[in-house]
């Protein structure tokens, strides 16, 4: 008796296992596919409130979206072409850089030998030996970042095709997923597509802003320190920082590892941790809190799970999209009543005051029964919702 009640329970856990197992598989196989059309996604979102401003100043549509993916493409168009020749002149100072890092091991190598009694010349054979190793690898890893960057251009020159397209069609797939709900479910399903339009917005815009004031501030920042090749840390840094937590260390790792190696002093090294440290502070109390305005409430171990996750499946581009997907999903499953339970595993607690804040900054036209077919929604109020 006890088996019969556990078998229903056993077979819903076997398929909800067999649907995670071919999700993943899906992702991992079509990730050359769907890694564009989720990077487009994030870059539509980033562009709709221009878009929503040029139309209302009275600009047709079309035309705004135009403007729109202009402005991305010549951002990308000048981002790149400013990383591929900062690194283009890193890699010819590659000789320079290799004298220095060799009188400061040699510089080590003595001091190490003062403290811990290790002789110096089985020091500098095997440093020699590391560091001839390093610059022959360094070398070829940036020739292949200059290849596979020209290589990756004209993928990269796809994504506004993309995004144009996804906000032209914007309100088709809207009336499309309303189309195909129930009818008692319309009012529902408007309403979470609302949330997760409001919430990616807020996200990806307020990121974006964050993101350009660090790369101004970083690059300005490892100058003062005295790091070389400001600017191509600086931005480099910034760009980390789109990843939450950890971003901002795994960018700091290499502009420190530099001024290890090839900095005239220590000091220099010990300052470029103190700047970072200060900067990770202010990022993370004082311009993420007051920027994206701390709409996407997720639970930090499951955002953690989530990166890891992300970065095994897609590499860095799933590290990038796991944050906006587990906001989408914890905002379906606030939506319905057998999944609240899992809202809140995913959602990082808050304060009823905080909720109330939160639902009173949201500026949305208000929701109506929708009793009748799809075709006679006001389509005018749900594209201004949305």
């Amino acid at each position: 008796m006890n088996f019969q009640k556990m078998y229903p329970f056993v077979m819903r856990a076997s398929y909800f296992m067999l649907f995670i197992i071919l999700f993943f598989y899906i992702l991992i196989v079509a990730k050359n596919f769907l890694i564009p059309i989720a990077l487009s996604l994030l870059f539509g979102s980033l562009l709709f409130p221009v878009c929503r401003f040029l139309c209302k100043i009275g600009l047709p549509k079309v035309f705004s979206i135009s403007i729109a993916v202009f402005l991305l493409l010549a951002f990308m168009v000048g981002i790149s072409v400013v990383f591929i020749k900062e690194i283009n002149v890193l890699s010819q100072d590659f000789p320079k850089l290799k004298t220095q890092v060799i009188s400061n091991v040699n510089e080590l190598t003595y001091v190490v030998e003062e403290n811990f009694g290790i002789e110096t010349a089985r020091q500098k054979d095997w440093l020699k030996e590391k560091v001839n190793n390093l610059f022959i690898s360094g070398n070829e890893m940036m020739n292949n970042i200059l290849n596979s960057t020209f290589r990756t251009i004209f993928k990269i020159l796809l994504l506004p095709v993309f995004v144009f397209y996804l906000l032209l069609y914007r309100d088709r797939f809207q009336f499309f997923i309303l189309r195909i709900v129930p009818d008692d479910e319309k009012v529902r399903t408007n309403h979470i597509l609302k949330e997760i339009s409001f919430v990616s917005q807020r996200f990806f815009g307020g990121t974006f802003i964050v993101v350009m004031i660090l790369s101004v501030c970083n690059s300005l920042g490892m100058f003062i320190v005295g790091v070389q090749y400001p600017i191509l840390f600086g931005i480099f840094t910034a760009f980390c920082a789109f990843i939450p937590y950890f971003g901002t260390w795994i960018g700091a790792f290499f502009p420190f590892a530099f001024a290890v190696l090839t900095g005239e002093t220590p000091e220099m090294a010990f300052w470029v941790i103190i700047y970072f440290a200060i900067i990770h502070f202010i990022e993370n109390n004082i311009l993420t809190p007051n920027i994206t305005g701390g709409y996407v409430r997720l639970n930090p171990f499951i955002t953690i799970l989530g990166l890891i996750g992300g970065g095994m499946v897609w590499g860095i581009a799933g590290m990038l999209l796991v944050i906006p997907f587990l906001a989408s999903l914890k905002i379906i499953f606030e939506n319905f009543e057998g999944t609240k339970t899992l809202a809140f595993l995913i959602g990082k607690p808050e304060s009823e005051l905080a909720l109330k804040k939160k639902k009173k900054s949201r500026k949305y036209f208000p929701l109506t029964k929708l009793k009748n077919p799809i075709h006679k929604i006001n389509h005018k109020a749900l594209i201004l919702n949305i």
